[in-house]
């Protein structure tokens, strides 16, 4: 017994390192292995490869380690921030007497695991080529009916509406009411976009929502969306209006608009644009118009230069201008009902958007120029019909025999059977033959002078 501290006699004296030792067994005897949950900071990896971090929550912190091995095991990578859940044992570091947890498994949890789902399944649906750009279909260039796919109370068909009154009251827009957040909004917006399908009831499809928080736009990332967009034969429009965030829907739909009133900008062209294309199709079928007319002058001027032989060529060149000008009239008639028909389709498309004065106007110019254009093919096949009577009368008063009708007279040797030019080349007393305007002498020659 000792007399200075009698009470070292009945109690039991630790060393620091078998208090911690005892500590760590009695932690690990009582708690076995355990599962913890906390966001991860002061993370570092010493060249060890061994992962050094401190859990934490809003109250209180533990420091842990993942030795490399399992820290080679994980699906992820561990990053400041990050919450995660880990399967551990609680122990002691001697050194310090720091009391820390020795992590085997570790994943994500709340955002962190959806993000990592998240970009598993678009890489899964990327794989099957849903975001190939050769699968886009484009937009309807005259969409009659609009189909929306959205919340009815929201800013976002708020939004989509007024565009649409504001560049054409004439469209019609069909809304499926869904929900565009929660637990329910997933599966009524694919039903929405399967709805129109199945019914046809659209020319184009805006589904989509207003602004919101990332957390807002998960139904637009979930896969049963994603795919009833991929599988939607309508053309699809993209309209989450959260210009930071891409989600699945935007990467799968035909066109990505950044905001609901975007999306209405893009399906909708503005009346005074419809006029604009029109005005431009009536410039080019008149200048087509000219052009042809202008190639088929100087066809017929080439058919003019080359006439050489007037009795030979006369009957051959009236052949190929009755032939020209029947291809002429048959190319102008190809032309101008194919521009009737082209026409006539947009005057039908128009007439669902455009006020029926303005139509009417349009038709009203189209009929006088298809008149003038007519009145002045006519008058130049008139004129050329007159050219082409000239010049035959031109021929015609060359002819020999007229020449012979006004007293003149054509000999011919009985000897060689050629026209005698020169008397020097006849002798006194060759048979000759005299050819009048009526009929031929035969005669001899008597004789000749110079």
């Amino acid at each position: 017994m000792n007399p200075e501290f009698p009470f070292l006699t009945t109690r039991k004296v630790y060393s620091v390192s078998e208090l911690i030792g005892t500590v760590s067994e009695l932690m690990e005897a009582h708690f076995g292995a355990i599962f913890l949950e906390g966001e991860i900071t002061n993370l570092r990896q010493p060249a060890s490869g061994h992962l050094y971090l401190t859990l934490k929550d809003n109250s209180a912190q533990i420091k842990g380690v993942v030795f490399r091995r399992q820290a080679r095991l994980f699906d992820f990578t561990p990053e400041d921030g990050m919450t995660v859940l880990c399967r551990g044992r609680l122990n002691v570091y001697e050194l310090r007497g720091d009391l820390q947890v020795i992590i085997d498994y570790m994943e994500p949890s709340g955002r962190g695991a959806y993000r990592l789902a998240l970009e598993k399944l678009k890489k899964k649906l990327a794989a099957e080529g849903l975001f190939d750009e050769s699968k886009k279909k484009p937009l309807p260039i005259l969409p009659g009916v609009i189909g929306v796919v959205t919340s009815p109370t929201g800013a976002a068909i708020r939004d989509i509406l007024k565009v649409i009154q504001k560049k054409n009251e004439k469209v019609t827009v069909l809304i499926y009411p869904a929900r565009v957040q929660g637990e329910q909004a997933p599966s009524e917006i694919a039903e929405g976009i399967a709805y129109f399908n199945r019914h046809r009831l659209a020319d184009v499809l805006i589904v989509g929502r207003g602004g919101g928080s990332t957390e807002d736009l998960d139904a637009f990332n979930h896969e049963r969306v994603v795919r009833a967009i991929a599988a939607s034969e309508i053309p699809v429009i993209s309209a989450v209006g959260h210009e930071i965030d891409i989600t699945l829907s935007d990467l799968v739909s035909d066109v990505r608009a950044p905001t609901p009133t975007a999306a209405a900008e893009l399906v909708i062209l503005e009346k005074e644009q419809w006029i604009k294309r029109i005005q431009e199709l009536q410039t080019r079928l008149t200048k087509d118009f000219q052009l042809i007319l202008e190639r088929k002058r100087n066809q017929v001027k080439g058919l003019e230069s080359r006439l050489v032989d007037p009795r030979h060529l006369l009957t051959v060149t009236r052949m190929k201008l009755d032939d020209t000008l029947a291809r002429l009239t048959e190319s102008l008639s190809r032309v101008i009902t194919s521009r009737r028909l082209r026409v006539t389709e947009y005057r039908h498309q128009l007439m669902r958007l455009s006020p029926h004065t303005v139509l009417a106007e349009k038709r009203r110019i189209l009929s006088v120029e298809s008149e003038k254009l007519f009145k002045g093919t006519t008058q130049l096949i008139r004129e050329r019909r007159v050219t082409l009577h000239n010049y035959a009368s031109l021929l015609d008063s060359f002819n020999p025999k007229n020449v012979l009708r006004r007293g003149y007279s054509i000999t011919f040797s009985e000897k060689t059977g050629q026209v005698v030019r020169d008397a020097r080349r006849v002798d006194i007393g060759d048979q000759v033959r005299v050819v009048l305007s009526k009929g031929a002498l035969g005669c001899e020659v008597k004789n000749r002078s110079r």
